[in-house]
């Protein structure tokens, strides 16, 4: 277990978690207006569009390319990653329940389930990359789903087409069940590194 915690650097992702955390909280109604491809002249793209990509990235990093002796290990390697990606998520949204709840004021509930949200959803498309592309290649996946909602993701009067679920209104349902079932394929898609190979 020690082994495994120290290949997967998990240090370090808490790291990038709380600092995601800190700058999403502090920033986290902060926009920058963009040009738009998808029906709006311009669009104000919010702060927490793009910053979940901060942790899902640094889960994929740390995860790091397998070594040989995994292959071998009697230890399931790939439920234990499964379950650092679910121990990010869950992190996440602990740090949003007080504020959801009212518990803690000051801070805008909208912004923060959104956080929740697009970090789940893009999570799940890092570990779906991560099993179809490899390792290096698996963050660009949820990068360029940001940068296209970003960009054609805003219809008229500045509303996120049904398909940009990283740019919805925190209450819209579809967005969330989306991003979850892409989490939820992902930590299959991950686990399955422990079930036998067919030959």
């Amino acid at each position: 277990m020690t082994w495994w915690l120290h290949t997967r650097r998990v240090t370090l992702l808490m790291i990038v978690t709380v600092g995601f955390w800190a700058l999403t909280l502090v920033l986290g109604n902060s926009s920058l207006p963009l040009p738009q491809l998808g029906g709006a002249t311009s669009a104000n793209v919010p702060f927490i569009l793009f910053a979940p990509l901060a942790p899902a990235i640094a889960l994929n990093t740390c995860y790091g390319t397998p070594t040989p002796i995994e292959m071998t290990a009697l230890r399931r390697i790939a439920a234990l990653d499964s379950l650092l990606a679910v121990a990010v998520v869950a992190a996440t949204a602990a740090v949003a329940a007080p504020v959801t709840a009212g518990w803690i004021s000051g801070f805008n509930d909208s912004i923060v389930e959104s956080a929740v949200r697009n970090l789940v959803c893009y999570t799940g498309l890092a570990l779906i990359g991560r099993a179809t592309l490899g390792t290096h290649a698996s963050t660009v996946i949820p990068t360029l789903v940001a940068l296209i909602v970003s960009v054609f993701g805003y219809g008229p009067e500045q509303a996120a087409h049904w398909w940009a679920w990283p740019a919805a209104e925190s209450s819209d349902i579809l967005s969330w069940a989306g991003s979850a079932a892409l989490l939820s394929i992902g930590l299959y898609r991950t686990a399955q590194g422990d079930f036998p190979r067919r030959s």
